[in-house]
Formats: structure tokens, C-alpha cells, sequence
């Protein structure tokens, strides 16, 4: 078992390897292939530069020596001048040039007869041709050319050859000459490029510092003055993390804050009621007692469920789009107005829903605007007086989608109508019990959505007169998803 866990954190380990050595990685290694090819490169060229001064005094011997024959009697045999036996012959430095000369069908007429013979020579005139070869197991070099005619007209083949010891001598050394540079500038670059990478990946290491030392309760952005342009979007994505955590943190402190204050009173008169139960001897007055306990406990139940509601309203991302979907506004409207009329009834109070039956796409969150709905009316219903009237309607004007909410109450007045807004502020004079939270839900989701919501004069066609609130949601067009092309 600790085996196999010690084999885990090794492949943890293996997952997480440095920036430094992952660039150090593509940086040598394609180096070093490169190097092996350049190596190889080097070769070819080398060969080349040294045979090529070989071959061409190889060439000049082999014209010397058709030149010789040419001046000859093949049949008498061939005799070099003093001057031709003395470049042949070479020097110290210079080994000796071997020859021979072969007839048409390949017979040997002069020369060394241990000369391998040129395999598939060709009968082109005066064109020279080099090959390798070996003789008596030392490797030699070959020239060779057809067209040379004697004094009597007959053609002939002169072949020249010389050991290939100097020419790979020379290749040795052109090759050490080139490749010793490269063998110490290597290590020399690839120590240079660790250094380098070292010093410049040294903001990380200070960001890294840095935030190590950061309080928990540091949630300031971090500054950018004197990073590298590179890690400037880092630092961004970072501040935008810390800036979402600290709106969430500040969201959770103040739904706490209100739920501690709004839950003081209701919680107060449960246990005053308790009490008052405790010491009452008549059923009646028990009940009673038991009654208003419930319906505080109804009215604390939900002030803690619009709490909950306003706290998540607040946290949603406008940027985040991963809960939202396409949804028609009229069927969700008419189906959210069909749930509260049985409260209406019960406070008989009319309930109507209007809308043009046509399809209203909007792009949201369902769950969202149920909630903003569910609170426009239950705010309707609960300021309206019995027998009043509560209207919810869905249609599209302009270049946008709206959703009213109209009532009969005793409205609000125009000075009152822009702290409404505000979270548990409550309009002084009427009886009607709430929490003030109703509207901050609806602010919060419009919001959300990028909607308006907006008092308009309550009359209508039909009675231009009416009294009463009438608020309006309105979702810009262009909200609403276009088709992908």
C-alpha cells in the first residue's frame, strides 16, 4: 500500500514539470537533431572539398598520359618521356600515379595489369569518369577516359589510379576543423539559453512571491507595472478571479448581514408566542396562539427563501451564458400567472393574463424569470384590495419584449418609486405585510438579463383613468439568439 502510494505522488510529480524545463526540452532537443544533421551535412561536404583537389590533379595526370600514348605506336608498346615519368612517380608528399591503358574490348595493351577495370565504362570521347575502388585491400581512387587515338588511328582507354590514404586524411582533418567549433559552442549555447531562460522566466518566481505572501484576505488586484508583456493577460485573468471571488464574498457577508437583521424580528415573535402559549390554560386562546405561530413561521420561511433568491440573483455573471437557453416568454408568462390563482381567489381578487398568443423568444435563464414574475405578482396580489383587479401581460413592441404586471391598488407615488428598488424598503402607510425584498429580486434579474424595468402610467384603452401600479420589464431584441450561418 505505501508502495502504491508513493508511486501516486510520483506520477503527480510527473504531471506537473516546469515551465523552464518543457522550453529547455524543445529548445535542446530539436538542437541537438539539428546538430546530428549538420553532422552529416558536414560530412558530404568535406568528402567533396577534399577529393575535389585530388581529382583534379588526378584529372591533369590522366591527360598527360593519353597525351604520351597519343604520340605512340600502341603495337611497338609505350614508352613515357622523363618529364610524364616523373609527375607519375610523385614525391614525399604525393604517392605514386598507377596507369594502364586497355583496348576497345577491354584487353590490357600497357601499364599496370593489378588496375581493377572499370566496370560499364562507356565509350563517351573525352569525358573523364571517377570511381572508387580497392586494390590489394587499400582503397584507391579511379580515373578514367575513352577517345585517345595512336599514331596508327587505333582508340584506346587510359586509366589512372592513386591510394585514397591522403584524400581521407584530408577529409579527417577538414572535418575536425569544422566540427571541434561546434562541439564546444553547443554546450557553451545550451548553457547560455538555460541562463537566459532562467532570468527571464525570474517575474514568475517574484509573482509567485508575491502572492505567497498575500493575507487570505487580500483580494486587491495585482499589479501589472512591471511585468512582461507576456504575463500581462496572466495577471488579468488572475485580477478577474479575485475580482469575482471578492463580489461573492462581499454577496455571501451581506446576505448574511440582512438575513441575521431581517431574521430578528420574525424570530422575536415566534418566541413571544411560544411563551404566550406556555402559559395559556385556554384551548382557545392556545389556538390562537398555535395560529400566530404559524404564520410566523410562514413569514420567516419566506424571508429566508427571497434571501436566498436575492443572494443567488446577485452572483449570477452576466459574461456566463452556460445557463441560459432560448425560451418563449408568452406560454412561460401564462403558465407562471395560471400557479397564483388560487392565492387570488382565496383574497378574491381577479387575476387575468393578455397576450397577443404570437411567440416572444427571449434568451435567459428560465428558473430566473419565473422568479422575477413570481415576485411581480405576489407583490400585485398583496397590495391590491379585495376585489380588485391584477393583470399580467406578455407582447412584443418595437425592438423589444416586454412584461407587465398592472394592479388596481393604491399605487405608488412618483417620489417613492425609485427606492423601491432598494433592498427591504417598505412604503409607510400601508398594512400589507412583506419583507421589501420583491422588487430587488426583480432589479437584480432584469439586470441579469440585460432588461429595464420601468413604472408606466397605469391606464389603458379601455379606462384611461385607472389607478393602481404598473410596472414593465422590457428585454432588448437583441437578446434573443440569431440563427448560426
Amino acid at each position: 500500500m505505501f508502495a502504491d502510494h508513493r508511486l501516486t505522488r510520483r506520477r503527480r510529480a510527473g504531471r506537473h514539470a516546469t515551465l523552464l524545463g518543457r522550453i529547455l526540452l524543445w529548445m535542446i532537443v530539436p538542437l541537438f537533431v539539428l546538430w546530428s544533421i549538420g553532422i552529416v551535412i558536414t560530412y558530404f561536404i568535406s568528402l567533396n572539398i577534399a577529393n575535389s583537389p585530388y581529382d583534379r590533379t588526378l584529372a591533369s595526370h590522366l591527360r598527360l598520359l593519353r597525351h604520351e600514348v597519343e604520340l605512340q605506336r600502341l603495337t611497338s608498346g609505350v614508352t613515357l618521356s622523363e618529364s610524364a615519368s616523373t609527375v607519375l612517380a610523385g614525391n614525399s608528399d604525393d604517392p605514386a600515379t598507377l596507369w594502364q591503358i586497355l583496348d576497345a574490348n577491354g584487353h590490357l595493351m600497357a601499364g599496370d595489369p593489378h588496375i581493377p577495370t572499370p566496370e560499364n565504362w562507356t565509350y563517351d570521347i573525352d569525358q573523364i569518369r571517377f570511381r572508387n575502388a580497392t586494390l590489394e585491400h587499400q582503397a584507391i581512387r579511379l580515373a578514367y577516359m575513352w577517345g585517345g587515338r595512336d599514331r596508327d588511328g587505333a582508340g584506346f582507354l587510359t586509366v589512372v589510379a592513386e591510394p585514397a590514404e591522403a584524400r581521407a586524411t584530408l577529409q579527417q582533418e577538414i572535418l575536425t576543423g569544422m566540427l571541434t567549433p561546434q562541439l564546444i559552442i553547443l554546450p557553451l549555447a545550451a548553457m547560455l539559453a538555460g541562463l537566459g531562460l532562467t532570468q527571464g522566466l525570474e517575474p514568475l518566481s517574484l509573482l509567485q512571491e508575491h502572492m505567497r505572501r498575500r493575507k487570505p484576505s487580500d483580494l486587491s488586484p495585482i499589479r501589472d507595472d512591471l511585468a512582461p508583456a507576456e504575463i500581462v493577460p496572466l495577471i488579468a485573468a488572475m485580477n478577474n478571479v479575485l475580482q469575482r471571488l471578492a463580489a461573492s464574498i462581499e454577496s455571501q457577508q451581506r446576505f448574511v448581514a440582512n438575513a441575521a437583521h431581517q431574521l430578528k424580528t420574525p424570530l422575536a415573535g415566534i418566541r413571544t408566542q411560544c411563551e404566550l402559549a406556555l402559559r395559556e390554560p385556554e384551548p382557545a386562546r392556545l389556538r390562537a396562539s398555535l395560529q400566530q405561530l404559524i404564520a410566523g413561521s410562514q413569514r420567516a420561511t419566506r424571508l429566508v427563501n427571497q434571501l436566498l433568491l436575492l443572494a443567488r440573483a446577485e452572483s449570477l455573471d452576466p459574461n456566463q451564458s452556460r445557463n441560459t437557453e432560448q425560451i418563449d416568454l408568452y406560454p412561460l408568462a401564462e403558465t407562471c400567472t395560471g400557479e397564483w390563482v388560487r392565492a387570488a381567489m382565496q383574497r378574491n381578487i381577479d387575476l387575468g393574463f393578455e397576450s397577443p398568443g404570437e411567440p416572444l423568444p427571449i434568451f435567459g435563464n428560465r428558473t430566473m424569470i419565473c422568479e422575477l414574475l413570481n415576485n411581480l405578482i405576489d407583490n400585485a396580489l398583496l397590495y391590491t384590495p379585495r376585489g380588485g383587479q391584477v393583470t399580467v401581460r406578455a407582447f412584443a413592441e418595437d425592438e423589444q419584449i416586454c412584461l407587465e404586471v398592472q394592479d388596481s391598488g393604491p399605487g405608488i407615488p412618483p417620489e417613492e418609486q425609485t427606492k423601491v428598488f432598494d433592498r427591504f424598503y417598505r412604503i409607510l402607510g400601508h398594512e400589507a405585510e412583506g419583507s421589501g425584498l420583491g422588487l430587488a429580486i426583480v432589479r437584480e434579474v432584469a439586470e441579469h438579463h440585460r432588461a429595464t424595468v420601468a413604472f408606466v402610467p397605469p391606464g389603458n384603452h379601455s379606462n384611461p383613468a385607472s389607478a393602481g401600479t404598473r410596472l414593465r420589464v422590457s428585454f432588448p431584441r437583441d437578446n434573443v439568439p440569431r440563427t448560426r450561418t
